[in-house]
């Protein structure tokens, strides 16, 4: 993942503790306390086996690749990211996930936040973020718990301070 310095923004603040909850790179120690921080219910090892089952499983529920949640090109889709990486001036730092990862995804928006780019903000959140969302919910288990993770997540992506 990349290396920001972040001021007090509360939603880029928000969304990075998205992209540790939705990397397969963060430990089971800081999914629980990014699970905490963002004040989800109950606790992370409550749903754990749940969530890698629906989300890192080699056949998932629902894919943190957004090109292959979408159904859309995965070149096509990873440019788009690199893109956005590159004019946010955004380098890698130790392991690379795709750049088309959900945890890389809310990383790079955290950024977007951070760097003040309304435009930016809006394009990523309409061409993939909230669609990931909508995906996610109509392929989970309605009132399941994981369905309200991905209820959450869209609420903070909702947040009127995103556009």
């Amino acid at each position: 993942m990349m290396m920001q310095t972040f001021a007090e923004d509360p939603q880029a603040l928000a969304m990075l503790a998205w992209a540790r909850l939705w990397s397969p790179l963060a430990d089971t120690a800081t999914r629980a306390t990014v699970w905490s921080a963002l004040g989800l219910p109950g606790g992370f090892d409550e749903i754990a086996v749940e969530y890698w089952s629906a989300f890192h499983g080699p056949a998932p529920t629902v894919s943190l690749l957004l090109h292959a949640a979408l159904g859309r090109d995965g070149a096509a889709v990873r440019e788009d990211w690199l893109r956005v990486m590159d004019h946010l001036e955004l380098e890698w730092e130790a392991a690379q996930l795709p750049p088309d990862q959900l945890g890389v995804a809310c990383e790079v928006f955290a950024c977007a936040v951070e760097a003040q780019e309304p435009v930016l903000q809006r394009e990523l959140l309409v061409r993939y973020l909230l669609p990931w969302c909508e995906r996610a919910l109509a392929r989970l288990e309605s009132g399941s718990g994981l369905a309200a993770l991905v209820a959450a997540f869209r609420d903070d992506l909702s947040r009127p301070a995103a556009c």
